[in-house]
């Protein structure tokens, strides 16, 4: 799977929430950004600058202003006219959509409990997303369960994640990255871990 080697080359992604903190993100070693906030017009800029530093741009749907995280619209203009790689979103016919316009769809998951587990998992059977992303990115037993019974996908843990002891359990529990907001944590690199 290209994405899986792409993003597992370096385990951390940068979620960026505003604008103002992408000069951080580039100048940092992770590969990939997650933009969860700004405008449209913002992610246009975003994602160009995001590219020129040959990382990969991922848009988190339902966070960006301006864009409608419920049609297709919004993936045809993210592919042709903002130029992303892919998308985030936890909306199964988003994610089914993406591949259509030739985006990484990246199921977005909260798992808060036994019965969110199970359906997650039946979701992400069904729906076969080239990644999931499970929040919060802090619960080990849970990112164990999805990397044991979905070994083929992308397990990214999202969400809380704030020290470098917890970027390892996350890895060691079997997630192939992490997507967080913490600055200090977008500069470590793989061998740095563990």
């Amino acid at each position: 799977m290209q994405l899986l080697y792409k993003v597992g080359k370096n385990p951390i992604i940068a979620a960026v929430r505003k604008p103002e903190d992408l000069g951080d993100a580039l100048r940092s070693p992770v590969d990939n950004v997650f933009f969860m906030g700004g405008t449209v017009l913002e992610l246009v800029q975003s994602v160009r600058l995001t590219k020129e530093a040959g990382k990969g741009a991922f848009v988190h749907l339902d966070l960006i202003k301006g864009l409608s995280s419920t049609d297709r619209e919004s993936l045809e203009w993210i592919a042709k006219y903002a130029g992303a790689d892919g998308v985030i979103s936890p909306k199964s016919h988003i994610i089914k959509e993406a591949k259509r316009f030739g985006l990484y769809g990246i199921l977005h998951l909260f798992v808060i409990d036994t019965v969110a587990l199970e359906n997650g998992l039946k979701l992400s059977r069904q729906v076969d997303p080239d990644g999931i992303e499970l929040m919060p990115g802090v619960i080990d037993k849970v990112i164990r369960t999805f990397s044991e019974l979905l070994s083929d996908k992308l397990i990214i843990a999202s969400g809380l994640i704030q020290t470098r002891e917890e970027v390892n359990t996350a890895l060691n529990a079997g997630a192939t990255s992490l997507s967080v907001s913490n600055k200090e944590l977008w500069n470590i690199t793989f061998d740095q871990l563990n």
